[in-house]
């Protein structure tokens, strides 16, 4: 069986600087061009990443862009499936509201946020769940040094529950 152009392009660019990033983008353009395939709707590669990053669709693409070359062949196995198969049922291309990080360690939880909020437009107002310690500690102060707004805090049972306000264009 031979390799994909993007199975090469792994093999032969992995450990150079920059790969990483890369593989994030590259994620990013497969998930904005599988939404545009499928339902029609033409958005960022920030917003379409949000998408399937809010979405229970059986893709990790959360855990494959905190650690993008340890999910190198995950990745390119998900942008090939991106091309042909049918979009996840589970995928809406509604921005979703909510955003539940509670089992993600941090510094994942902190980046998975900044990649959601990212993608989401100004003044969106989006509620994320986050576990007690750490994550309710680093996250909320990651988004305000981003010049997010966290507009409001609840403790819930055994979590926490944020609502922050996608700052404006600086």
């Amino acid at each position: 069986m031979s390799k994909t152009p993007l199975l090469n392009w792994i093999e032969s660019n992995r450990g150079k600087n920059g790969f990483g990033e890369s593989l994030v983008d590259l994620l990013g353009f497969a998930c904005a061009e599988w939404l545009r395939r499928c339902r029609g709707r033409v958005l960022s590669k920030e917003a379409a990443f949000y998408i399937f990053l809010s979405s229970h669709c059986g893709y990790d693409v959360g855990e494959w862009a905190t650690h993008p070359e340890d999910y190198a062949e995950e990745i390119a196995d998900f942008c090939e499936k991106s091309k042909e198969l049918p979009l996840p049922e589970a995928i809406s291309v509604d921005f979703p509201e909510y955003l539940d990080l509670r089992g993600v360690v941090c510094p994942g939880n902190a980046v998975r946020a900044r990649l959601a909020l990212a993608g989401l437009p100004e003044g969106f107002r989006i509620k994320i769940a986050l576990d007690e310690g750490s994550p309710i500690e680093n996250v909320p102060q990651a988004l305000v040094a981003d010049g997010h707004n966290v507009v409001f805090r609840e403790k819930k049972a055994n979590f926490w529950e944020i609502t922050v306000v996608k700052r404006g264009s600086m």
